[in-house]
């Protein structure tokens, strides 16, 4: 496109300018540092021309649309990830949960007999808890509440 010199640019214009360099970053043909640079220059810009500059070897969105073969998405099973807080909750009932193992086959090996196995007791419940958490991705109800007492909070500050 050519555009005139004395046309100023607006900041919508150097946003769509921007929009279309990050196109050109997403489908590899320009580097982290390449794309920087131009988005400076971009912002530096008085006029249309001056910003349109960063796109002068790059194609155009048309052509670049018409160029880019069809591709069909990979058909790989989406895999949810368990949230850090959750990772950090399994954590814990592993260890707690290999602790009372510990602790009870060191007291079967004191008493030369196999006593009852009472880590179930630990391991089991919380286990249970935990995982129909992760797998249902439901949180701790107690939300509400704390957004409750925040909220009170928030006012008696902002009435003092």
């Amino acid at each position: 496109m050519q555009y005139a010199d004395n046309i100023r640019i607006s900041d919508s214009e150097r946003e769509q300018v921007v929009g279309e360099l990050g196109r050109h970053l997403t489908a590899g043909r320009l580097t982290i540092g390449e794309f920087d640079q131009r988005v400076a220059e971009v912002y530096r810009s008085t006029t249309r021309q001056q910003a349109h500059q960063v796109l002068r070897d790059l194609p155009s969105a048309a052509s670049a649309i018409a160029a880019a073969p069809v591709a069909t998405p990979p058909t790989r099973p989406v895999r949810r990830r368990v949230p850090g807080h959750q990772q950090i909750e399994w954590l814990a009932w592993a260890a707690a949960g290999g602790i009372n193992i510990a602790i009870w086959g060191i007291i079967s090996l004191a008493a030369g007999v196999m006593i009852y196995f009472w880590p179930v007791w630990v391991i089991g419940p919380w286990g249970l808890v935990l995982l129909g958490r992760t797998l249902l991705g439901r949180e701790s109800g107690c939300s509400k509440f704390t957004d409750a007492l925040r909220d009170d909070r928030m006012r008696a500050v902002a009435s003092r």
